[in-house]
């Protein structure tokens, strides 16, 4: 019976990595990144199994003296395999990079479940808080010691119709309570045209809602939020 306990408190270790991992995610998923929820949660939880399984798979092979084993090496090899998501989460568009802060989160996030694997609950947690305080508080100060009271947005958004067609783009995106706007273009085709547009906000206007709004215009057929 005490072992049966003993491995439902592992089972605990992989609820709060997937708890950390979720709230990581949640915070991704809001900003509208590829790597959400779901992702977050999957690398915390691997992570934290891969743990377990490092620091108690191996109890019958104690004790054997030809037998060595290193709990440690496991934990590097997820250090060392989670730069594989990361470098899927970065994408480089027209000579800018995109999706860093996205990568350095799962690479973070795979910390956390190593950490709570390690039954290491209490680092863990405040691993999570440092990043959550990292990728919202932060992010805001950054933000707002460029544009006061401003939110800035960097999309990139795909257009049906003739390049003519931008020069309205402004004064349409200023009735969604844009302040002022820049555009650069991507690429064009006969009968549609990717531009990068960089959108500041007035003050009490909600990013995600100003999105939602343009997405509905009708020659709107994709908006990718950049990094």
């Amino acid at each position: 019976m005490s072992f049966i306990l003993y491995q439902m408190e592992w089972v605990l270790r992989l609820l709060v990595a997937a708890v950390c991992g979720g709230l990581v995610g949640f915070e991704r998923k809001s900003r509208l990144k590829t790597a959400g929820i779901r992702t977050h949660m999957l690398v915390a939880v691997g992570s934290a199994l891969f743990m377990i399984i490092s620091k108690y798979g191996f109890f019958d092979l104690v004790g054997h003296s030809n037998i060595g084993v290193d709990p440690s090496r496991i934990a590097a090899g997820v250090v060392t395999g989670i730069g594989f998501i990361g470098a899927g989460a970065i994408m480089t568009r027209n000579n800018q990079i995109d999706g860093l802060t996205t990568a350095a989160g799962l690479w973070a996030t795979a910390a956390i479940g190593l950490a709570v694997g390690a039954d290491m609950y209490i680092i863990g947690i405040a691993g999570t808080l440092c990043i959550l305080v990292t990728q919202t508080i932060v992010r805001r100060i950054r933000a707002l010691k460029r544009y006061p009271n401003r939110s800035l947005l960097r999309l990139q958004v795909t257009l049906a119709g003739q390049l003519t067609e931008m020069e309205k783009l402004p004064e349409r995106l200023k009735s969604l309570g844009s302040l002022n706007i820049q555009m650069r273009i991507v690429k064009y085709d006969p009968d549609s045209f990717t531009l990068a547009v960089t959108v500041r906000l007035k003050k009490k206007v909600n990013s995600n809602n100003f999105i939602k709004k343009m997405s509905e215009f009708a020659d709107v057929k994709e908006i990718e939020v950049l990094d």
